[in-house]
């Protein structure tokens, strides 16, 4: 049986109809990486608002002819001229301010497939000569199945500076969770929830996910999380005017197909605080948090996070996982014990581009290799010289952050 031969068209946001966006949503609930950051309810809006000068360019992939045309994968682009690990005039995966996860959308059944044409378009397209696929999960689906292909075309594919994310398995929501997570620990939140208690009607609410959200919520989460050291340093939502456009126009799309989920801690009925979440097939996103920063010695961002872990599985059935979006230094990374590793993919579109990639990372680690010698030499030195002068501890030097590891990667499975 011949395979099937699927077609990449280049398109732009502005020239896509209503049939487009709408091929484009039922292609998240078909896609081998959930991911709401590569919707069109979330792209749209972010070029919209916050990406207004931005000319993208999207890979349309589809299989069929004609009327039958049947779209199976998209992936946004920035296009670059070239970078410090990618030298060559590249194509990388566009993430908006707000985006937390990037990658392509690509249909899990025809996944191969789908990267493969990527592939040909990307290694006959001039000038581009290769992909860059920033926070990206190094060993998932999208990643296994482009190692493969690079391989076939005797390309290395490299992944760049790993970071964990939090991720929390649905199935194991409860109390006995928290227990194991938090142990003696659990006990004192439980003390905070009972001092806020007594301060009058404490109540959990899950909000949205197939039933309207109300107006109150989008408005109690804004203010919430324009409290605080977020709204001082004008860093939340509210405090920049395109940045709440971006943030009401996108809820409103995921509210429009059930796909919103917020989850809000109030005391005798007002909000004290709240979360936004977002719904991609069986998976779900943690976008922004928000809480009262009067009442911060409670705890009140943790108690709402708490009363999700205790209630997630009985209130979302049809979620198995959720992404936190949080970095490794998060509370969140605390509580949700569940890990994957996001990186930079960097993929080549032929052996010259490849080539140069792995010459400008070589040259990139030797550089690391003698900062890293004469931070030694300096440290010892330093010692030395302490010693020569009697003191009884030898001079510290401060540590350099690690700049990241990267990895060749290849393929292992079929």
């Amino acid at each position: 049986m011949r395979a099937e031969h699927l077609e990449v068209r280049w398109r732009r946001p502005e020239e896509l109809d209503a049939r487009d966006l709408q091929a484009w949503t039922g292609l998240e609930s078909r896609a081998a990486e959930p991911n709401v950051y590569l919707s069109p309810h979330f792209v749209l809006p972010a070029l919209r608002h916050l990406d207004a000068s931005l000319r993208p360019v999207i890979a349309w992939i589809e299989a069929g002819t004609g009327a039958a045309r049947e779209l199976v994968g998209v992936g946004v682009f920035r296009r670059s001229p070239g970078s410090r690990s990618f030298p060559w005039p590249h194509l990388s995966a566009y993430l908006s301010c707000h985006s937390f996860l990037g990658g392509l959308l690509l249909e899990a059944e025809r996944l191969d497939a789908a990267v493969a044409a990527l592939m040909r378009a990307i290694g006959g397209l001039s000038p581009w000569q290769g992909l860059v696929l920033p926070k990206t999960d190094c060993d998932g689906p999208l990643a296994r199945a482009l190692a493969r292909q690079t391989d076939r075309r005797g390309l290395s594919m490299l992944s760049l500076g790993p970071q964990e994310r939090a991720m929390l398995d649905m199935s194991r929501c409860g109390e006995d969770m928290l227990r194991e997570l938090l142990g003696k620990k659990l006990n004192e939140i439980n003390r905070c929830r009972r001092r806020l208690a007594e301060m009058g009607e404490l109540s959990w609410h899950c909000l949205g996910q197939g039933e309207p959200l109300p107006a109150s919520a989008v408005e109690n989460f804004l203010h919430l999380e324009h409290q605080g050291w977020k709204g001082e340093s004008g860093t939340s939502v509210r405090a920049v005017p395109a940045e709440e456009a971006f943030f009401r126009e996108m809820v409103a799309r995921f509210d429009a197909e059930g796909r919103a989920l917020f989850t809000e801690l109030r005391l005798d009925g007002r909000a004290i605080a709240s979360t936004c979440n977002f719904i991609s097939g069986t998976m779900g996103f943690a976008f922004k948090v928000g809480w009262d920063p009067e009442l911060r010695k409670f705890g009140p961002g943790m108690l709402n996070e708490i009363e999700f872990i205790r209630q997630g599985r009985e209130r979302c059935p049809q979620l198995t996982m959720f992404e936190s979006g949080a970095s490794s230094d998060s509370f969140i990374s605390k509580l949700w014990p569940g890990r994957r590793e996001l990186g930079a993919l960097l993929v080549p579109g032929n052996r010259v581009a490849g080539a140069a990639m792995l010459a400008a990372e070589r040259l990139r680690q030797s550089r690391r290799r003698a900062a890293e010698t004469a931070e030694t030499a300096d440290a010892g030195a330093a010692e030395g010289l302490s010693e020569s002068r009697g003191t009884s501890e030898p001079a510290s030097v401060p540590g350099r952050a690690s700049a990241g590891s990267v990895t060749q990667v290849t393929s292992t499975s079929t």
